[in-house]
């Protein structure tokens, strides 16, 4: 899904949303107070809450879509994270302020108990939370967005404090003391845990935890699926806004020209972004060598420089070395083998001995290989 896409998307499930916690927090708090229900009171303050928190989802997704920038080359994808984060602050402290008012009442207990009528509008929220708990949720999993994720689940806190909500208030109806009160205090732990989660899952996403390991190995199963690729190593997952990002080195065979094995690596990431939608982004680096020996590689094996440098010192006097068009240099295990490119003229008999001086003579230099001789029209 495009940025402006996912953007239009979540502005829209927040915007109903918004309408239906408008709506329904009116009426918890209304009859609230006039049916003396203090749970229903505490769960229209929570709706209230959701109200401010969908305007921090309109806000965060409006942001967090616009386009990378020169201070911000990876996008602005954090801003959801962050956004997730104060989200999970917000319903911790409104579970706390309801978890005190309800200790409150059960210490100094009001005289009267709750209208039967607070039920129904109790049960009201139940329906009203948990649809739009299913379809934020369902617009979240088509996003690939953690910031809906959390909105949903804030939805789906708020139905099962309604169940609650319900269950108190019957009960205070049918005389059981306190059972309004405690009621509200289980609302309120109920939305002091589940804001703690969404905190903790957006810290993590924050902290560049990496992705699920179940989708990290579907993920290597799909790269490996190719054949060009020998191995896999160094394969690193980090999310950003609910959206995943991948990092992999693929081992190819050493023999394989820039061009062919930059396909590969292009292929591959084509193949990983369809095959999961949530993956926005893959950085493929091919490795020709395995990394445990690319050290001593470094350490032991010239730059091209300093390799030009010898073979002109050995092959002086040769003067077929002249005609040479090209030379590829394949840094291998130890030493490097080397490709010698001539015109299709120079493969003539007159030319043979010069061309076997200037192998034995390229060869003769410690760290080259094998010396490969090439002809082209």
């Amino acid at each position: 899904m495009k940025p402006e896409e996912r953007r239009q998307t979540t502005q829209r499930v927040t915007l109903v949303g918004a309408a239906v916690n408008c709506v329904l927090a009116a009426l918890q708090i209304t009859f609230g107070l006039l049916g003396k229900s203090q749970a229903l009171f505490a769960d229209g303050l929570h709706t209230i809450s959701d109200l401010s928190t969908d305007f921090i989802v309109l806000y965060a997704s409006r942001s967090a879509a616009r386009e990378a920038d020169a201070n911000h080359p990876y996008g602005h994808g954090r801003i959801e994270t962050l956004a997730s984060l104060l989200l999970g602050a917000i319903l911790a402290l409104v579970g706390v302020g309801i978890g005190l008012r309800g200790i409150d009442s059960i210490l100094h207990p009001l005289p009267t108990n709750p209208e039967a009528i607070t039920i129904f509008f109790a049960f009201l929220a139940i329906v009203a939370k948990e649809t739009l708990y299913r379809y934020t949720l369902r617009a979240a999993k088509a996003t690939h967005s953690t910031l809906l994720e959390s909105n949903a689940w804030h939805h789906r806190s708020d139905a099962l404090s309604s169940v609650v909500v319900v269950i108190g208030i019957s009960a205070q109806v049918l005389g059981v003391p306190y059972m309004d009160a405690a009621a509200a205090i289980i609302v309120a732990i109920m939305i002091i845990v589940m804001g703690f989660r969404l905190g903790l899952k957006a810290l993590s996403e924050l902290i560049d935890t990496g992705l699920d390991f179940d989708l990290v190995d579907r993920v290597r199963e799909v790269m490996l699926a190719d054949t060009g690729v020998i191995g896999i190593h160094n394969l690193r997952t980090r999310s950003m806004g609910g959206q995943g990002y991948i990092d992999a080195h693929i081992e190819v065979d050493s023999d394989l020209t820039v061009s062919e094995a930059h396909y590969i690596a292009h292929k591959i990431e084509h193949r990983v972004k369809k095959r999961f939608p949530k993956i926005i982004d893959v950085q493929i680096h091919i490795d020709p060598l395995d990394d445990a020996i690319k050290d001593s590689v470094l350490a032991k094996l010239p730059e091209r420089n300093t390799i030009e440098q010898d073979l002109q010192r050995v092959w002086s006097g040769i003067d077929e070395s002249e005609q040479i068009l090209k030379i590829k240099l394949h840094y291998l295990d130890r030493l490097i083998e080397i490709d010698l490119v001539f015109p299709a003229s120079m493969c003539t008999p007159e030319h043979v001995a010069a061309i076997d001086r200037l192998q034995q003579s390229t060869a003769s230099l410690d760290y080259i290989g094998k010396v490969n001789i090439y002809y082209v029209d």
